[in-house]
C-alpha cells in the first residue's frame, strides 16, 4: 500500500530525499509530463514545408485548405497587474506532493510553514500569483488531490488577443 500510495502523491513522510521509494515519485513526475507533452504535441501539430495541406472538398466543388491547426500566440490588452487570473489552493486537500511546483516554469508555487511536528509534509501556497500566465491551465490536471482552483476561462478572455 505504501508503494501506491507513493505512485499517487498520498505519502504521509515529509520529504522524499532520504525514501527507498523516491524512484517511484520521480517515475509518476515523468509519466505525468510526458502525457502533459503529448497533449501539447498533439494540439500544436505544424505543417512543416515539406508536407502538403490537406485539401478539402465541398459540395459545390470548390477546394479549401484545411485550417492551420498551429497554437497561436497570445498578447495581452492589459497590463499583467490588473488582470486577476491565478491559481489558489485548497490547503485542506493539498497533500504537498509538489507536482504543481515541479511543472509551474514560471515559479507561481513555493512551500508554505513546515509541520511543526515533522508529521506531515508542508502543504504547497501561491508565492507569486502575478508570474502565472494568463488562461493557462497545466498544473491542474496535474494535481493529484484536486487542491488547485483557477477562475472560469470565459470571464479572462477579453484580456488576450491571439496573434498570427
Amino acid at each position: 500500500m505504501l508503494l501506491l500510495d507513493c505512485f499517487f502523491g498520498r505519502c504521509s513522510k515529509p520529504s522524499c530525499d532520504s525514501c527507498a521509494l523516491r524512484p517511484v515519485r520521480s517515475l509518476r513526475l515523468a509519466l505525468k509530463s510526458r502525457a502533459m507533452q503529448k497533449e501539447e504535441d498533439v494540439s500544436v501539430s505544424p505543417v512543416g514545408s515539406w508536407e502538403k495541406p490537406e485539401t478539402v472538398t465541398l459540395h459545390t466543388g470548390t477546394t479549401h485548405q484545411k485550417q492551420d491547426t498551429a497554437k497561436k500566440r497570445k498578447r495581452l490588452l492589459a497590463p499583467r497587474e490588473e488582470i486577476a487570473w491565478y491559481p489558489t489552493i485548497k490547503p485542506e486537500l493539498c497533500n504537498g506532493c509538489g507536482d504543481c511546483k515541479v511543472l509551474c516554469k514560471p515559479g507561481v508555487f513555493e512551500l508554505g510553514v513546515p509541520d511543526p511536528t515533522g508529521i506531515c509534509r508542508p502543504k504547497l501556497i501561491v508565492a507569486h500569483p502575478y508570474k502565472c500566465m494568463v488562461l493557462c491551465t497545466r498544473c491542474v490536471p496535474i494535481c493529484t488531490s484536486g487542491a488547485i482552483i483557477l477562475p472560469p476561462k470565459e470571464e479572462f478572455e477579453h484580456f488576450i488577443e491571439y496573434i498570427d
